[in-house]
């Protein structure tokens, strides 16, 4: 688990590092998130900035790296691996924004001292035939009903009984994916048209590619999500190794395609448009840096567009100045807090909370533990032994660590079973019912021996 999280700490880290160090490089008359003039970029105090913050960058870059090695350490457990990665994950975003903000501010502070202002200032430009044909622009929601279909069809795969939470949070997260990029595509719907140049043709070309080229990537992306979510079902119903290389090659395909689709858009249609403005003498720049606070927050009251292309990096960003967007802005901030509040709680239950076994006056035996409670019969108890060692197991739905396994699980030779374990105690308690095996220990061995007798007595 802590290498699994080690991985993705790195993989984030670097996404971050090279989104920060493309700020070094000019992009049309924007740099360090700074709108300059053509005569201003040859100055010489921009290229020193330019590389005491790509020291910086490589600098907090190792820092952030020597920082996550202790992750590797906290193996045995769950709730400590996982809140070392939250805490880790936001000190290195903070670590990783102070040399752009540094190299923003004092490119702001040049730019004033030496009045370097381009094009025209505290203007909202429109084509008015680019507005008018913008609706026609981009993929039509209906086409949404699609991907909703495919996810539906997760939950009619038939699966194990044990595997019915997986199915259903698999099926619930692909509709709910649906319906978020189907809300990602309606907001940019509603994006004001980007005007680029004083010829309509040219404007109404480059926004028509970018409203298509992205409404086909979230539909893709939406049909892909539901498409694995099957797949994802569907490997519940396969036995061994079948099992594991269906699932892993579906979580392989969710990581990569989206990732892929986003990168090649934007470079489609960022070559797109070098190409299509290769020349011009009409492009139209404006000063709008007052209206994005730090280089990368856009606050601008006098658009009302709730979301707007990035000024840096891919993708879109959200304007504050407007009320939606400031509540979607700050909501997401109220949401990650409580899922990352969630998840770190879950995990500190799981490390130290224990699973009890007690058994009523009328021979039910309940086992309790926070998601994973179980209880039966004893009638019901077809075989019942104590053994030194278990034989190998795989987990289908529950928690797996160096320490312990809890939930459900498949055992060589047991096949479905319910899974009580504190891992390398034994002995074990192995009881067979009629469709499925409960396995039980205690830390303590004693304490194990005992239950055992308790139950054999019944």
């Amino acid at each position: 688990m802590a290498i699994v999280f080690f991985c993705i700490a790195i993989f984030i880290l670097v996404i971050l590092f090279f989104t920060y160090m493309s700020t070094l490089k000019l992009k049309d008359n924007l740099w360090f998130g700074v709108s300059l003039p053509v005569f201003a970029l040859e100055d010489e105090r921009l290229r020193e900035l330019q590389i005491s913050t790509e020291k910086r960058y490589k600098k907090y870059g190792l820092l952030s790296v020597l920082a996550l090695i202790p992750i590797l350490f906290l193996s045995s457990y769950l709730s400590f691996t996982l809140i070392f990665f939250y805490v880790w994950t936001c000190g290195m975003m903070l670590l990783l924004r102070i040399p752009f903000l540094k190299a923003h501010r004092a490119a702001i502070e040049l730019k004033r001292e030496n009045e370097w202002f381009v094009g025209e200032k505290r203007m909202v430009r429109m084509d008015t035939k680019l507005s008018l044909l913008k609706k026609k622009m981009s993929l039509s929601l209906y086409w949404y009903i699609i991907p909703a279909l495919i996810a539906a069809l997760s939950f009619m795969i038939p699966v194990p009984e044990d595997s019915i939470e997986i199915l259903r949070m698999a099926g619930g997260i692909a509709l709910g994916l649906t319906v978020f990029f189907c809300i990602i595509a309606i907001s940019f719907n509603r994006m004001k048209p980007k005007v680029y140049t004083h010829n309509s043709e040219t404007n109404i070309l480059l926004n028509q590619a970018n409203r298509r080229y992205w409404s086909f990537l979230w539909f893709g992306m939406a049909i892909i999500n539901s498409c694995i979510a099957v797949i994802s079902v569907y490997s519940l119903s396969l036995n061994g190794a079948a099992s594991s290389i269906v699932w892993s090659l579906g979580v392989f395909f969710f990581s990569v395609i989206p990732v892929t689709g986003i990168f090649y858009v934007h470079n489609k249609l960022k070559q797109l448009e070098a190409a299509l403005l290769k020349g011009d003498h009409e492009i139209l720049y404006t000063d709008d840096d007052e209206y994005w606070i730090n280089g990368t927050t856009y606050n601008n009251p006098n658009d009302r567009s709730v979301m707007v292309p990035k000024r840096l990096g891919i993708g879109t960003t959200i304007n504050i100045g407007t009320k939606t967007g400031k509540s979607i802005y700050y909501g997401l901030f109220v949401f990650v807090a409580l899922l990352l509040i969630g998840t770190g709680w879950m995990g500190v239950q799981t490390d130290f909370s224990t699973p009890t076994l007690t058994t009523d006056t009328n021979g039910r035996v309940s086992i309790e533990y926070p998601m994973y409670n179980y209880s039966f019969a004893m009638k019901d108890v077809q075989e019942l032994t104590l053994v030194d060692s278990l034989p190998r197991g795989r987990r289908t739905n529950g928690v797996a660590t160096d320490t312990v396994a809890i939930g459900n699980f498949k055992f060589d030779g047991f096949g479905k079973s319910k899974v009580y374990l504190v891992k390398n105690s034994p002995p074990y308690i192995v009881i067979k019912l009629s469709d499925i095996y409960v396995l039980y220990n205690n830390k303590d061995a004693t304490e194990t021996e005992r239950l055992y007798a308790e139950l054999k007595g019944w």
